[in-house]
């Protein structure tokens, strides 16, 4: 999930993106956005800025910042939608190219590096770029050769993906009194962090935190980067994860014939061992890829009550204690 504040300075004034229709802008001045809400915009700024597939005489320039992540920026991926641009009926083509510009100078059209294919369409379509370099600035180029002075052509925007977003890590199971290190990476660091409940955490800022939360709790994190916020969030489960049954019924009428063990299948090298109520083991499981059928070598075990331990040996988990219970086994 992932909200933003359209903001960003220039030269000293704020522009705020606000919903609504964007006038189109030059390679100057271009239009802002950010990652995840959809921007309308109008294509009728008349200005050409010849690259590859890019010739037409209506272009609209609009600016992104990718994120601060050093390790793996990733690729941002550009949907068109919404497109509303015809003459006498018939959809005029739009074409559109991401570009890694000079940031001295945004209209130095020599400079321009492709960062992702040409799309030249009629209609919507989506566009995925190359990996992105961190905290650097990217101008899409949307073409048409449709004149605004007829009739209006509109677009929608959406900007997605890993090089326009914040990544909070982890997903974590940890046993009550435990704590859990969280993380968050891809924000302008210099603007912090703010992370949310403030219960159970420990500093409630920054992009390493300390998670010790009583029951169940799913953080949220905000951070900053080019002008926009953003929000990731995080699961800490307290207790033990998976729905374990304490009964099946063995009997061949293919209804609760098995002993199914809700989200074990999640833990590839999970350890699962059912002993009898004298200790001897009767059934043992690595990853639980087959849930027991209540056998033992092949023969039906008898009637009775059965005793498990279960461990996870998940190594991206906080150190988990044994599960253990019993199970009945019914005929």
């Amino acid at each position: 999930m992932k909200r933003l504040i359209a903001m960003k300075k220039y030269f000293g004034f704020v522009l705020l993106a606000l919903t609504g229709t964007l006038q189109a802008q030059d390679c100057s001045n271009p239009v802002p956005i950010c990652g995840e809400i959809p921007e309308a915009i109008t294509l009728n700024f008349s200005q050409s800025l010849e690259i590859d597939c890019l010739n037409a005489p209506f272009v609209t320039v609009v600016e992104f910042m990718s994120n601060g992540d050093f390790v793996n920026t990733g690729s941002a991926t550009l949907d068109i939608t919404g497109v509303t641009c015809q003459t006498d009926g018939i959809d005029d083509v739009i074409e559109c190219v991401v570009v890694k510009p000079d940031p001295q100078d945004l209209c130095n059209v020599s400079a321009y590096e492709m960062v992702s294919p040409c799309a030249e369409t009629a209609g919507g379509f989506a566009l995925q770029t190359d990996g992105l370099l961190p905290n650097t600035t990217y101008l899409i180029l949307i073409g048409t050769a449709h004149d605004p002075s007829t009739t209006p052509c509109n677009v929608s925007l959406i900007l997605s993906g890993p090089a326009v977003s914040i990544n909070a890590c982890c997903t974590s199971n940890i046993a009550p009194g435990q704590a859990v290190t969280l993380t968050v990476v891809g924000g302008n660091e210099d603007l912090g962090y703010t992370w949310f409940p403030e219960y159970g955490i420990s500093p409630a800022t920054g992009p390493e935190v300390i998670a010790s939360p009583s029951i169940t709790t799913t953080y949220s994190v905000s951070g900053f980067f080019g002008g926009c916020q953003y929000t990731d969030a995080v699961t800490i489960t307290v207790g033990n994860p998976l729905g374990i049954p304490t009964s099946f019924t063995p009997n061949g009428d293919y209804i609760n014939d098995v002993w199914t063990i809700e989200g074990l299948l999640l833990y590839d090298l999970a350890d699962v061992r059912i002993f009898d109520r004298w200790g001897q083991l009767v059934h043992r499981s690595i990853g639980y890829t087959q849930a027991w059928d209540g056998r033992r070598g092949g023969t039906d075990v008898p009637e009775g009550t059965y005793y498990y331990a279960i461990d996870l040996n998940d190594p991206l988990l906080v150190d988990f204690q044994t599960i253990t219970g019993f199970i009945s086994v019914i005929r």
